[in-house]
């Protein structure tokens, strides 16, 4: 089934109808910050006076956490696109904390994540940013250890049971080459942060709590983060784009989704769910993406995929560069007898940046 019936072509007077909805609301904005902290904290503190009463509710309040750190986590996204704030200097600063409380450095994942708006669904850039994403012409032309190496990645057990954990917990801790002296600096503060409250909370409960409870929160968060990031460019029929024909506007608003999600997790998610909207427009603030959504007829074109379609999207693990639609790996078997009529596109294998 199509999940882009309409063709949207975005056009000046698109991006115009989107225009009032770019700008941030001061009191909008503080009043998430408080809605989020609030819970943040409790749950955390909840969980260690829990701990010697009751492990099972204390570790339900760190799955509470690990929750609302996701959202955490899309405020500073906001504040990433300068989006969170009119104040440059403010949305610096709230972005830094807000992801560092989440393990995140935010200038290194600010990089990456630009990266991934200005070349989304493009083939040439395929994984850049994102998940590493290879075409099916160029599967078919790797030896069979780096298939057998795609392979395990795209599996879901690695990509989400290991990926989420991977990414925030260890790669984020080092400073890849190339890094600025931002970047770096970021880093290691995100470090030093944790290295402290960690150090700290050992001292004062009993540490095998910390770890219980700091593991778990930090596993929910990072795996529901990452399938979130996943799921909204990873479904049947979503755009891609090759060379001249790659269009930026069609790549956000038919290669991004419009998740249907319940009300208890588009909180969560901040509405990032609208990501159609966000990436048409990353300046419009999380608060405002629904109402810019409903407000706009191009956008509220787009038909919302389910979560049971976004499930079905996790079998999509191929370009196939002849469509220009992702397929699975079923479609090796059935493309073999075809011959290869252009080079496969070269792409670098790129962890994810989310």
């Amino acid at each position: 089934m199509s999940l882009r019936p309409v063709e949207v072509q975005a056009s000046k007077s698109l991006h115009a109808a989107i225009a009032p909805f770019r700008k941030p609301i001061m009191r909008r904005s503080v009043i998430q910050i408080v809605n989020t902290v609030v819970p943040l904290v409790a749950s955390w503190v909840l969980a260690y006076v829990l701990w010697p009463i009751s492990i099972a509710a204390s570790l339900a309040c760190a799955v509470v956490l690990g929750l609302v750190s996701v959202r955490l986590f899309v405020l500073g996204h906001d504040a990433g696109h300068s989006a969170f704030f009119t104040s440059r200097k403010a949305n610096e600063t709230f972005g830094f904390w807000a992801h560092a409380l989440v393990y995140t450095p935010f200038s290194l994942w600010r990089h990456g994540h630009a990266l991934h708006h200005a070349h989304s669904a493009d083939v040439a850039w395929a994984g850049v940013g994102y998940f590493w994403t290879m075409t099916l012409q160029q599967y078919r032309q790797s030896p069979w250890w780096t298939r057998l190496g795609y392979r395990a990645y795209r599996h879901p057990i690695v990509l989400f049971g290991i990926g989420g954990f991977w990414l925030f917990a260890v790669q984020y801790r080092i400073t890849p080459p190339g890094s600025t002296w931002e970047m770096r600096r970021h880093v290691w503060g995100t470090n030093l942060l944790w290295a402290a409250l960690v150090g700290g909370l050992c001292l004062l409960v009993d540490p095998w709590a910390v770890l219980a409870i700091q593991l778990t929160s930090a596993y929910v968060a990072m795996t529901l983060g990452l399938w979130l990031f996943y799921a909204q460019h990873h479904y049947e029929d979503a755009y891609w784009g090759q060379g001249a024909e790659w269009n930026y506007d069609r790549s956000a608003i038919e290669g991004s989704s419009y998740l249907d999600l319940p009300a208890w997790l588009h909180w969560v998610s901040a509405n990032i769910g609208y990501h159609h909207v966000h990436h048409i427009s990353p300046k419009v603030p999380n608060y405002r993406l629904a109402e810019c959504h409903a407000a706009v007829p191009q956008l509220a074109a787009v038909e919302p995929l389910t979560v049971r379609q976004a499930v079905r999207g996790m079998t999509l693990t191929l370009v196939d560069t002849d469509t220009l639609r992702l397929v699975g790996f079923d479609a090796v078997r059935q493309n073999e007898a075809s011959p290869i009529v252009a080079p496969a596109v070269v792409a670098a294998p790129v962890p994810p940046v989310a």
